[in-house]
């Protein structure tokens, strides 16, 4: 009998051992600090800190990636994400706290005629083609790229999506790093120069 309980110690002690070893990735500010190709920031994650799921987040499953992103988007030419990071362990993409998403080909993001933001919704003209809408929890960058051997611009829509409660500084920030990096995987060889989210002012809200 004493051997049995201690076959029994020892085969719940490995069983231990090897769980923990499955679920061994970086979570909460650990993973944040390197996901994304190093994109988010220290103030972001200080900001992130307030949301319920922080201590759960992850780099999510798969092989989002900008390199991997900036590949499909000129050999595939459909979207990519860039970067995952989610909040429980499944792989579907609903899970996910945060998410950059790149999609080529993209008519702008408003009518070039659109003098007013909405509500929520806030547009901005950023020059040089490029325009910025956001809303609760998301912000998205249009944006010309002559990218190195193609012979007509690409149109590169770049899409920032959390249920964390970060600020629209933070989102424009952290997105517009994201979209720094895809340029430079794109080899855009136009200037492209993102705004300081502190100094973007949107289109004047329409009143009623």
């Amino acid at each position: 009998m004493k051997r049995l309980r201690v076959a029994i110690g020892v085969a719940l002690t490995l069983l231990t051992i090897a769980g923990c070893g499955a679920d061994s990735s970086p979570r909460g500010a650990d993973a944040l600090k390197t996901a994304c190709d190093g994109i988010i920031d220290s103030s972001t994650i200080s900001e992130a800190r307030s949301s319920s799921e922080f201590d759960d987040l992850h780099v999510a499953p798969g092989s989002a990636s900008h390199a991997s992103a900036a590949k499909t988007l000129l050999n595939e030419d459909h979207a990519a994400y860039a970067c995952r990071i989610s909040r429980s362990d499944s792989p579907e993409s609903r899970s996910d706290a945060l998410y950059i998403k790149f999609t080529p080909g993209l008519n702008s993001l408003f009518p070039k005629d659109q003098e007013q933001s909405y509500s929520t919704y806030k547009a901005y003209r950023l020059g040089g083609g490029m325009q910025a809408t956001t809303e609760a929890g998301s912000a998205d960058i249009y944006y010309p790229c002559q990218a190195k051997g193609k012979e007509s611009p690409l149109s590169v829509t770049g899409s920032f999506y959390s249920t964390l409660d970060l600020g629209t500084e933070t989102r424009f920030r952290t997105l517009f790093r994201s979209a720094r990096e895809m340029s430079k995987l794109l080899k855009c060889e136009n200037e492209i120069k993102f705004p300081d989210p502190a100094q973007m002012k949107s289109l004047p809200l329409l009143r009623g």
